[in-house]
């Protein structure tokens, strides 16, 4: 077994005040980090594919944030893992997707090959390794939307708040 963090974050950008306020009035944004440097977070922002820190975090004005410590099989780490690393080497194939987070919103399933939101990105990672049962497809994912589901998994380690 294996940890993986989950780290929402809120911003206080435009996009995220829009995020904020349809998705719940929780958090904003979305990565992910992997047991062996927990302190490096991959995710999406408007400027593609992200590796993020705290540090990052911290400067880009995180208003909150909470952060989900989860075992996982160690297949479904080796899953995750090779994925970061598969985003990595194409880093510049990938984009944000405006639109995708708009049909997201709508609650209309909408994929756009190699571009993704945030949240989405940390779902689909998540999904596809199998490693927590999500209930909805990656695309109709919010930051706040991980709230209620990762605070009753049994893949449930620690919750850490405002670690930013």
């Amino acid at each position: 077994m294996k940890k993986i963090n989950v780290l929402l974050t809120k911003y206080s950008d435009w996009i995220s005040q829009l995020v904020y306020y349809i998705g719940g009035f929780g958090y904003t944004h979305a990565s992910i980090s992997l047991e062996e440097d927990e302190s490096t977070y991959y995710s999406f922002n408007y400027k593609g594919f992200a590796v993020e820190s705290v540090e990052a975090h911290q400067h880009r004005g995180v208003k909150r944030s909470i952060c989900y410590q989860l075992m996982v099989s160690d297949d479904a780490y080796a899953s995750i893992r090779s994925e970061i690393d598969r985003f990595l080497l194409n880093k510049d194939s990938y984009s944000y997707t405006r639109l995708g987070l708009l049909f997201c919103i709508l609650k209309i399933p909408f994929y756009w090959e190699k571009h993704y939101f945030c949240s989405q990105f940390v779902a689909e990672l998540l999904t596809d390794a199998k490693a927590v049962p999500l209930k909805k497809q990656p695309c109709l994912y919010l930051p706040n939307h991980f709230r209620a589901e990762m605070e009753n998994m049994p893949q449930l380690v620690r919750v850490m708040s405002n670690i930013v």
